[in-house]
């Protein structure tokens, strides 16, 4: 990979490490209810300003060649209810002891948990699938890009791992990357705008999910292991589609 995407990349993933411990202080000396809403998810969007204010107008990114949200919006839902459906069969099965969310749940009023966890999808998704995974793309077959994208946001959770046993960890970071996976297919070839509007609905919708069917879970071995389960099979499928893709011949500058 050159230097036109490895800098801005490793830029990118410093500050957003950097960042990360800053804003969970801040978040620990404000008002700010982390229940609602924990600053730590604008770590990435932080990161990614930075590269912005840096590459300005330099970054090279991949062609658009797909227009259009409905499509991609409509199929990535409906490829997110099928799994939180078998899902919550599974869950069901197991007589699993985690429930699905009540009213005291929220922390909040409904809208503001709604709105939050909205900002909260973006400020990733700006990073994520909105700079690493294109920038990659200009030097990698889209699969292994979207692979490596994965692996990188799941990792990027890392504080998960300070409150979870390893196993967990690892079974979150499997079922994180193939969650990536099924966003990268459903955002390839799309504008920068297009990219982070559709990945910022669709995480949205597993956020949600995850926490209206099973309050987010317990944080166990099982919870974790039937995550990597369901959404390891949509995210294996999402592989072997853009395993078909070859890497994009010509690049341009990134929005803004």
């Amino acid at each position: 990979m050159n230097r036109r995407a490895m800098g801005p990349i490793l830029v990118f993933l410093v500050v957003s490490a950097a960042a990360s411990p800053l804003l969970s202080m801040m978040q620990a000396g404000s008002a700010i209810d982390p229940v609602v809403f924990q600053l730590t998810v604008l770590s990435t969007a932080v990161g990614a300003a930075v590269v912005w204010v840096i590459w300005r107008g330099r970054l090279a990114y991949p062609p658009t060649v797909k227009r259009g949200l409905a499509r991609p919006l409509l199929g990535g839902a409906a490829a997110i209810a099928v799994l939180a459906g078998l899902l919550f069969e599974l869950a069901h099965a197991q007589h699993a002891p985690w429930r699905t969310a009540g009213m005291g749940d929220l922390g909040g009023p409904l809208a503001i948990l709604l709105l939050v966890q909205l900002l909260g999808a973006g400020a990733e998704e700006v990073g994520w699938r909105g700079l690493v995974q294109p920038l990659l793309e200009t030097r990698l077959r889209p699969a292994l890009a979207a692979l490596i994208t994965g692996a990188l946001f799941a990792v990027g959770h890392f504080y998960l791992a300070f409150s979870i046993s390893a196993l967990a960890f690892t079974l979150f970071v499997a079922a994180a990357t193939a969650m990536s996976l099924l966003l990268a297919v459903f955002t390839l070839g799309r504008s920068f705008a297009d990219r982070v509007a559709i990945a910022t609905v669709l995480h949205f919708l597993i956020n949600m999910a995850t926490f209206s069917l099973f309050s987010d879970g317990d944080g166990s071995v099982l919870y974790f292991a039937d995550l990597a389960t369901v959404f390891g099979v949509g995210g294996v499928i999402a592989f072997a589609i853009m395993l078909k893709l070859r890497p994009t011949a010509r690049s341009r500058s990134i929005p803004g």
